[in-house]
């Protein structure tokens, strides 16, 4: 079986390695076996799992996952058992036993004291552990393990048990890193012991590893996306991602020598690009570059006639200009087949509209073709490249350059008629004259439009709305009469975060059209639209709920963890909603950059000291106090200098409290003032906030005035 766990941390994957073959037992006498974990703590969620030595025949052990205890019947010969358990984001553990059944029963003690933690040691100070994955595979194929994100380490029984391979596969990034500013280095490290040694600790030095950088474009919008990678072969087991930024670079330190997948993940996991394999020798190799532009099917389909019929199969997905294929959940594809004659028209239509891309939103393959007795159909395929742009994809001042070619399949000749442009979505199209384009400044977008012909009198028409991006920020966007309204996140309060812990919260918003609401989405922003430093991104689709046959409101799901989204102190404050709906017409929507605003803050915290205690009535009493507030980057609770703070007394008896005088906290956040004794009462801080950190009241010292 196999089995996914989830950290709390949205832009690390988690995969638990588990490939069990519960094939039964042979038919043979048994001996009950007793297993028992001996752990420091309470044991929940274990699995345990025992194989026979010479055969690799798996055998069930039974009992409550809940429990450290577990029991098996099984026939006279040599074991290897694995006990499988952890604490989330804290420690996990793979204990390792060997056992022989004779012919009576037996009983097994895991102890969790044995183990020893397991990991990659670097000569770099500055890295640490993003994501990990270390798992046991066995002589019959099987695998038990543990993926793991961020902090949480992971304990191994040193073993020797022929048969039997630790793997190791670790991604780490450099210190103080996080989805919302991505580290730009990266290792990626593989290991394996068929003998685990005393201290399981895989030491590695930079310059025994490979080095290249990887450049990243974005579609459009600077956006956060996470790089993956598996391992090929014997080695596969895992899929660990860490979290970068688009556009961007990354310099990647790799275990030379083992194949890799590779892979660049968008939104929830709801878009992708596969990145070619890689297998790097020791020291510096070429980088490579993914996401330039423009996106569209670049492979060719597997259209067929069998017999009377037409089996249409062409790629609905996209792929950058390197043919670095891609995909999108969240994109729609409409096709119609048509025959006038004995010639065929193909049309299909590929639609997306997602927080992480501004391009390639509508890409239309319009295909005429005659059709043989049997066999792949006779259909063009397309190329198109642009050069001259930036790493989002748009172009500047300077003449960018187009080039289109054409290909037939089964054998045939084709070439490109005409290449068009666009700069208003299609409205209107302007032919190519050459192979440059000097694009206005005022256009957001530039659209394609290429037409093909081949040898057998057939033809493609392929229109890419939105190829790439133009000089101009694109401007709120409104078609037919599409509105979007009433944008709230969290019901409204600010989103507050201490120095760690996770939240789970929406943003809502109506939208309205006469023909009534299809779908929308949102997504959040800190920065400008364009160019933010910080990007949130919704765990899935918008649901948008009917209210009315004209109106919708759709609601946006959201999940932070303030160590992986939040780890920048410049990222409290003002954040902006950026929102679109489609109305159920096909052509009416809203695109809103600035739909509404919301405040992220960092939570602040008070203390309070009143001395002496107790106090002879007109004397002096010195308060002192500390204003103190979360530290996004450094994970604690931070003096908070030159603000100004309440200092207020509630006479015993009473509820009221009264203000009695203000007072600036030092550059260390410290606070002192000094009162004089009137009756008995208490005193405490109070803060009244500001835009980037919450109002905080502290607790109360009481005075006894005699």
């Amino acid at each position: 079986m196999v089995r996914i766990l989830r950290t709390a941390a949205a832009a690390v994957v988690v995969v638990l390695a588990l490939v069990l073959a519960p094939a039964p037992a042979r038919a043979a006498a048994t001996y009950q076996v007793k297993f028992a974990i001996t752990a420091s703590t309470a044991v929940s969620g274990r699995f345990m799992y025992v194989w026979d030595r010479s055969t690799w025949q798996y055998h069930v052990v039974q009992g409550d996952r809940d429990s450290p205890n577990g029991t098996a019947q099984l026939p006279p010969g040599d074991y290897v058992a694995v006990a499988r358990y952890g604490y989330f984001r804290q420690r996990n553990y793979l204990l390792v036993r060997t056992f022989t059944v004779t012919s009576a029963a037996v009983s097994v003690t895991f102890a969790e004291s044995g183990a020893r933690e397991t990991a990659f040691a670097t000569d770099d100070a500055t890295a640490v552990r993003a994501t990990s994955a270390y798992w046991l595979e066995l002589g019959g194929g099987d695998k038990v393990g543990f993926t793991s994100g961020g902090p949480a380490k992971t304990y191994v029984t040193p073993f020797a048990v022929a048969g039997v391979t630790l793997r190791l596969h670790e991604l780490l990034t450099k210190a103080g890193s996080s989805a919302a500013v991505p580290s730009p280095y990266r290792y990626d490290l593989q290991r394996s012991w068929s003998t685990v040694p005393a201290s399981p600790i895989a030491k590695v030095t930079t310059a025994q590893l490979a080095k290249t950088v990887t450049t990243l474009r974005a579609q459009g919008v600077t956006t956060n996306a996470a790089l993956g990678s598996s391992l090929k072969d014997r080695w596969s087991g895992s899929y660990l991602e860490s979290p970068v930024r688009l556009p961007g670079t990354v310099t990647e330190y790799v275990t030379p020598g083992p194949t890799v997948h590779r892979k660049l993940t968008l939104g929830a996991g709801d878009s992708s690009v596969v990145l070619p394999d890689r297998a790097l020798p020791a020291g510096e190799s070429p980088g490579t570059t993914v996401g330039a532009g423009p996106f569209l099917p670049r492979a060719a389909g597997s259209s067929v006639r069998d017999g009377d019929e037409l089996r249409m199969s062409e790629p609905a997905a996209y792929a950058d200009a390197d043919g670095n294929a891609g995909s999108d959940a969240r994109a729609s594809v409409t096709a119609k087949l048509t025959t006038e004659g004995d010639v065929h028209h193909y049309d299909q239509t590929f639609t997306r509209r997602v927080a992480w891309s501004q391009l390639s939103t509508r890409i239309r393959s319009e295909w005429d073709f005659r059709a043989p007795d049997q066999g792949p159909l006779p259909l063009i395929d397309l190329g198109v490249g642009v050069t001259g742009l930036d790493a989002r994809n748009r172009a500047g001042a300077a003449a960018v350059g187009i080039t289109a070619s054409a290909s037939a399949r089964g054998g045939g000749t084709a070439e490109v008629g005409k290449v068009e442009y666009s700069t208003d979505d299609g409205a209107e199209w302007t032919e190519l004259d050459g192979d440059t384009l000097t694009v206005p400044a005022t256009a957001a977008f530039v659209s394609l439009r290429v037409t093909a012909t081949d040898d057998r009198d057939g033809r493609l028409r392929r229109t890419v709305i939105r190829a790439f991006a133009g000089p101009a920020t694109a401007p709120d966007e409104t078609s037919g009469a599409t509105r979007i309204s009433n944008v709230v996140v969290n019901g409204g309060a600010d989103l507050t975060f201490g120095v760690s812990g996770s939240r789970v919260f929406t943003a809502t918003f109506t939208a309205s059209d006469p023909a009534g609401i299809a779908g929308g989405d949102a997504y959040l922003y800190h920065g400008a639209y364009a160019t933010p430093d910080g990007v949130i991104l919704a765990t899935g689709p918008a649901d948008c709920e009917k209210t009315s046959n004209t109106a919708a409101v759709c609601t946006a799901r959201f999940a932070m963890d303030v160590k992986v989204d939040a780890a920048r102190n410049a990222l409290a404050g003002a954040w902006t909603v950026a929102a679109w709906s489609h109305a159920a017409d096909g052509t009416s929507f809203a695109d809103r950059h600035a739909a509404g605003a919301f405040s992220m803050k960092r939570v602040s915290k008070l203390t309070v000291d009143a001395s002496p205690e107790p106090v002879t009535k007109g004397k002096t009493i010195t308060v002192t106090g500390t204003l103190t507030r979360a530290g996004w980057e450094s994970w604690t609770y931070q003096g908070y200098g030159s603000r100004t703070v309440t200092l207020q007394y509630s006479k015993k008896g009473t509820t009221a409290w009264k203000t009695v005088k203000s007072v600036k906290t030092d550059s260390a956040g410290k606070l002192k003032t000094t009162v004089k004794a009137s009756a008995d009462g208490s005193f405490r801080w109070t803060y009244a906030g500001d835009a980037a950190s919450t109002a905080t009241t502290g607790p109360t010292d009481y005075v006894d005035v005699r």
